[in-house]
């Protein structure tokens, strides 16, 4: 089992192509383990020694004046909204994001949205406490969870703080959080959530992810 990111979604990050919000829960995951820290690093050098061996060509003329015309056009760069610093206990990753509050979403269970301007992901903080078992779902999309603290485990394994749960539409799961640790973890989804069984289906209305 894999507790950090597979290579192809690392070497989308370190390139940058990744959007925002699954972006930000795999830095949360980089910022605290350091296996994946070293793996960053290293595609990011290895990227930056492939664009020093690429050959310089001469912009043509028309080329360049267009660019120059638009950077003249362009309009000047809005100031940066203040954001208050992330809160103890949290990850400095968040920090430059708007939080919102604690909001109870089941017994024992609470969802915190991190607004992410312009992300197709929808990121938020999940909290659950201790033996809570989270109803079976799968997903259209991708769920990407780096786990802050605490732990749960589902069919595909245990996933304890600092790790990385990279599940897709092939993944079907029923969470159980630590019995005595409990669970906060970051979160980013694409597509929807679909919950099975009985108890899922009368929740699908009322939990919207």
């Amino acid at each position: 089992m894999n507790r950090r990111p597979s290579q192809e979604t690392l070497a989308a990050f370190a390139a940058g192509t990744l959007d925002e919000g699954l972006s930000l829960v795999v830095a949360a995951h980089v910022a605290v383990n350091p296996r994946s820290a070293a793996e960053y690093r290293d595609l990011v050098a290895i990227g930056g020694a492939m664009l020093e061996d690429i050959e310089p060509v001469e912009m043509e003329s028309s080329a360049r004046d267009e660019v120059l015309t638009r950077i003249d056009a362009s309009p000047a760069p809005l100031a940066p909204t203040a954001v208050a610093p992330p809160e103890p206990g949290l990850p400095a990753v968040l920090a430059p994001y708007r939080l919102g509050r604690w909001m109870p979403i089941g017994r024992g269970v609470a969802l915190r949205r991190v607004e992410v301007p312009g992300a197709e992901a929808r990121v938020f903080m999940l909290r659950a406490k201790p033996g809570i078992w989270l109803p079976a779902h799968r997903h259209t999309g991708c769920e990407w969870t780096t786990i802050l603290d605490g732990a749960y485990e589902h069919q595909h394994g245990r996933y304890a703080a600092g790790d990385f749960d990279e599940a897709d539409e092939e993944h079907a799961h029923t969470p159980h959080v630590d019995p005595k640790l409990g669970c906060t973890c970051i979160v980013a989804l694409t597509g929807k959530v679909v919950f099975e069984g009985w108890l899922g289906r009368m929740l699908q209305p009322l939990v919207r992810l």
